[in-house]
């Protein structure tokens, strides 16, 4: 008994729950989400604006999806910082256009681990979730497949396929807070997140 209590004093900080059977181990989000918003649709639509307000401004899709989730749900890196952890993923990962999977997906379910509790079984699962989305919208997840046929005709659409399912997902798993009284948003400028005092809840 003791062995076991020292073991469980042991644990890394933030680990919540340990099953005994599995070994696997639950932990909170790695960020806590946030919105203005109160249902499912205006976190959505918050989101795309969040992406259209970051075009023309040479961001990959995988820095798009990354930065305009990060953006919506709040986050207490500055855009720059969101860029450098995001940018490398775009066009297949490296720029490559080729057999890499979509960068879209890749920082959409960047940005789903971040704010998604539970253990890493549940982030695959919810995970798939994501990359079905995008499967059934556009006949595949990989660059080659979606680039590869229609260049960056599509590409656009993509980011919002993953972003909005994201939110879906996070939305119905609970994870985003609609109860907060301030709300921080990284600005595309590349400066540092702004406190935003949150409106009404729609």
């Amino acid at each position: 008994m003791t062995d076991m209590l020292t073991a469980l004093l042991l644990l890394p900080a933030g680990i919540t729950a340990v099953a005994a059977d599995t070994g696997r181990v639950t932990c909170p989000p790695a960020f806590p989400a946030t919105s203005r918003h109160a249902s499912a649709d205006s976190i959505q639509a918050e989101a795309e604006r969040q992406v259209r307000a970051r075009f023309g401004q040479h961001y990959g899709c995988s820095a798009l999806a990354f930065c305009g989730l990060c953006a919506t749900l709040g986050t207490p890196m500055d855009e720059r910082q969101l860029r450098s952890m995001s940018d490398s993923f775009a066009g297949g990962v490296a720029h490559r256009f080729g057999d890499g999977t979509c960068g879209a997906l890749l920082g959409a379910v960047q940005a789903l681990s971040m704010y998604a509790s539970g253990d890493r079984h549940k982030h695959w699962r919810l995970a798939r979730e994501v990359c079905d989305a995008l499967q059934s919208q556009e006949g595949g997840t990989k660059c080659s497949d979606i680039y590869g046929k229609h260049k960056f005709d599509h590409c656009d659409a993509c980011v919002f396929c993953a972003v909005r399912k994201v939110v879906e997902i996070l939305h119905r798993e609970g994870d985003i807070s609609t109860r907060t009284l301030q709300f921080v948003e990284a600005r595309p400028s590349g400066t540092a997140g702004a406190t935003i005092p949150a409106g009404q809840a729609e």
